[in-house]
């Protein structure tokens, strides 16, 4: 007589994964970074180029972003960066029908950032040469005075920018208010001081023509001056902006 055996599986414990798995499965994050280095796989040139990118122009942003460029449109590029590499990583490591990789993922991945760097950077050297040169001034300052100035007269400077820089540098004229009599401008000396701002009470003196600097400090668009006139006495003088300009 035959006796049928009949043998029950051992049912897996509980948590365990199916037949032949060696453990739970990993994290999300492990398993986008095992699938990254998969594609990477064989392909570190290319990997390495787009980091280079992506760091060159998240980079870039970033500066720009903190210049006052605009916080939405930072995050959109970056979004839409970060989404391009996610996409082409896996690509690299594709294989066609013959076991062959498809050239066009790496030209893509290639050519699309290079050519965004291409435009890109010699566009913001540019922007960083024009930022770099000073800002002329001088039609922009406006003064609050009525002709002609004697000793002791104090004129108001006042200066609107849109494009601030932090210092500043200006040079007064002055001239006869009557021709016949120039030998009032040769004596005259001027004290400016700075009564507005970051830079406030900062005095200067000088003969007109000096260059009177002062430190106005980041971002500041408005600039208040008073303009102190030590002239002989009874002479009549006008005073006027020679130059003026911002910089860095």
């Amino acid at each position: 007589m035959t006796n049928d055996v009949t043998s029950a599986a051992a049912s897996p414990p509980t948590g365990a994964g199916p037949p032949g798995d060696d453990g739970p499965r990993p994290s999300w994050l492990r398993r986008a970074a095992l699938r990254v280095r998969d594609a990477a796989a064989g392909a570190w040139v290319i990997t390495f180029l787009l980091l280079a990118d992506l760091v060159t122009v998240l980079g870039a942003g970033a500066v720009w972003l903190t210049l006052g460029g605009d916080a939405t449109l930072v995050g959109v590029t970056a979004a839409a960066l970060l989404a391009f590499a996610a996409a082409m990583l896996p690509l690299i490591g594709r294989r066609g029908p013959d076991g062959q990789a498809p050239l066009w993922p790496p030209f893509v991945l290639v050519v699309i950032p290079l050519a965004v760097l291409a435009v890109g950077l010699p566009a913001w050297g540019t922007w960083a040469f024009l930022d770099s040169r000073p800002v002329d001034v001088a039609h922009r300052v406006e003064l609050d005075t009525a002709a002609p100035l004697v000793h002791d007269d104090t004129v108001h400077a006042s200066l609107h920018t849109d494009d601030p820089k932090p210092r500043l540098t200006i040079t007064f004229d002055v001239t006869p208010h009557d021709p016949a009599a120039p030998v009032c401008v040769p004596g005259t000396e001027l004290t400016v001081t700075s009564s507005a701002g970051a830079g406030k009470d900062q005095v200067r003196a000088g003969a007109p023509g000096t260059e009177f600097t002062f430190t106005l400090g980041r971002g500041v668009t408005d600039v208040e001056l008073s303009v102190l006139l030590d002239a002989e006495q009874g002479c009549e003088v006008d005073l006027s902006v020679a130059s003026a300009y911002l910089d860095d």
